[in-house]
């Protein structure tokens, strides 16, 4: 099994993805799927729906914008260079699933369930991230969350090198230990959702102004 380090002294479980025994699909969607050491490479799966299992698998410069999966499975699966743009993935399980350097704007992900989940190097404006249960890490790294709206559980959520200008944490259910100490809090809305949440002393500082607005004070 491998892991990825994170800071002070963490770390999360990788996807369980051998390259060598992928076999390549580049056929339409499936409408009630179950894909399982598929290779998606340069697929065209934009505002196609589906339902079901995608395990052990890789995912690479595909396009999967306006999809829409409901309920979807996900597991050991890597997503690198492809677009995510405008889909729902609804009802979603996620254990060890990596995203990185692609354009998730306007997704709208519904994690019923999140473990080891890393987003690294995407774009994320104007998306809905909601994670109704983190049973592992959940990672974003250099990520930018423009006009997103965060719902549920971010306790488990370590965000690192992030943008959220306009980003709307209001409906946080659960922030207690979720790590922004390493992220730009500057235009969040909604900071009295982050309750909990671990920040440096020269954040609060940063953030005192609007953190007292969001407490009912009023500046004048």
């Amino acid at each position: 099994m491998k892991f990825r380090k994170l800071d002070g002294g963490r770390s999360m479980r990788r996807p369980a993805v051998e390259t060598e025994r992928l076999v390549k699909l580049a056929d339409d969607l499936d409408a009630d799927f179950e894909y399982d050491e598929r290779l998606l490479d340069g697929v065209d799966w934009s505002e196609q729906s589906g339902d079901g299992i995608l395990e052990s698998s890789a995912v690479t410069d595909t396009d999967l914008s306006g999809t829409l999966f409901a309920p979807l499975e996900i597991v050991d699966v890597t997503v690198d260079r492809s677009v995510l743009s405008n889909g729902r993935w609804e009802q979603t399980i996620a254990r060890r699933v990596e995203i990185t350097d692609s354009q998730l704007v306007g997704w709208q992900a519904q994690f019923s369930v999140a473990t080891d989940v890393y987003i690294a190097d995407c774009r994320a404006d104007y998306a809905g991230i909601s994670i109704g249960a983190s049973k592992g890490a959940v990672v974003f790294e250099r990520c930018r969350f423009m006009n997103a709206n965060f719902l549920g559980d971010l306790s488990k959520a370590v965000f690192i090198d992030c943008e959220f200008p306009g980003a709307d944490f209001t409906r946080v259910s659960k922030a207690q230990g979720c790590d922004m100490r390493r992220s730009d809090l500057s235009g969040v809305a909604g900071l009295m959702g982050l309750t909990g949440s671990l920040i440096t002393a020269d954040q609060a500082v940063h953030i005192a102004g609007a953190l007292a607005v969001a407490a009912g004070f009023k500046l004048t």
